[in-house]
């Protein structure tokens, strides 16, 4: 099992430092328009052995405010020339790198406003064939949904087919009191939020074409302090290890580490009561990497990196 985060502004080390370990994996956002995917920053953070999953939105990241790009321009061919080189970089990279396209695509505020489903899924299948066709083995598609209950209905039009996905994920969030959620009132544990996507990917994916043994991710997940109870904050994380032992195809798991309003804070070190019980979970042998292991993993790194160098060297004096 990969531990992970969307990190607040980007920056793994609060998060590292507070747990101890390395982060497994790290999710970026990018724009359609930008070439330096991965950035030095990413490459920097893959080569230290972190695997690095990055969101290419439909959107203009060169562009003051990110003004949202129609998926059918990203069909017609736009933004080839940033796919094309995105893909080069992630060539070149020589590391697993995971790829999604427009993340949430279910979600009410995307879901027909860049595009119908049938665009969105020409887009996706248009980049996934810029990065194959450019040399990007190395990278691993993940198709990731919200997994909202009330969005399951819209997932078969958004499918990109079996061939043009490699992993499947979404989301699992408690939203209690926060301000943007006025009628959530609630409070999901983990595993409540996780569940029903995942049972409707088993029950009803195969009839719409999707297969169900594809590895999954929770691409994000998160809590704010939970309203009165300082106490189901702190178990809403610490409890996450023993859930995802439930579930074996759930292969990574992401924290998201950020706010979007004052009440919608999910900045997990920012809550004392919050950050115990992500310590706890952090600390769970099911999501820890066990040392000796992660030492092994990352001598093979420096390994693979010093024949790169090597290649590289015998290739400019003309003997590789």
């Amino acid at each position: 099992m990969w531990w992970g985060a969307s990190p607040y502004r980007g920056d793994v080390r609060p998060l590292e430092r507070a747990t101890g370990r390395r982060l497994d994996i790290v999710y970026t956002w990018h724009g359609v328009d930008q070439h330096r995917v991965p950035t030095p920053k990413e490459r920097r953070l893959a080569e230290q052995g972190r695997f690095i999953h990055a969101n290419i939105e439909a959107k203009r990241f060169n562009v003051r405010g990110h003004p949202v790009q129609s998926y059918r321009d990203i069909i017609r061919g736009r933004f080839d020339d940033s796919l094309r080189s995105q893909a080069r970089r992630v060539a070149d990279l020589d590391l697993p790198f995971f790829v999604t396209f427009d993340h949430e695509a279910d979600a009410n505020k995307r879901y027909h406003t860049r595009g119908t489903p049938r665009e969105f899924v020409r887009a996706w299948r248009h980049i996934v064939d810029i990065y194959r066709r450019n040399g990007a083995d190395n990278a691993i598609f993940v198709w990731n949904v919200t997994g909202w209950e009330g969005n399951l209905h819209r997932l078969p039009s958004l499918w990109p087919g079996n061939d043009y996905v490699d992993w499947i994920s979404w989301e699992a969030y408690n939203m209690t009191g926060c301000e943007l959620q006025p009628h959530w009132d609630h409070v999901d544990t983990f595993e409540e939020a996780l569940r029903p996507a995942y049972e409707w990917l088993q029950r009803e994916g195969p009839e719409h074409g999707i297969d169900p043994g594809k590895p999954i991710m929770i691409g994000e997940m998160g809590t704010v302090p939970i309203p009165g109870d300082p106490q189901a904050t702190r178990e809403w994380y610490a409890d996450i290890p023993e859930t995802l032992r439930k579930y074996d195809r759930i292969r990574a798991v992401k924290l998201w580490d950020g706010i979007t309003a004052p009440t919608c804070d999910f900045r997990v070190l920012r809550d004392r009561h919050a950050a115990r019980g992500y310590l706890d979970a952090a600390d769970d042998r099911y999501v820890n990497v066990p040392r000796q292991a992660r030492e092994a993993i990352d001598e093979a790194m420096e390994l693979a990196e010093d024949a790169r160098k090597r290649a590289r060297e015998l290739h400019e004096r003309g003997l590789g």
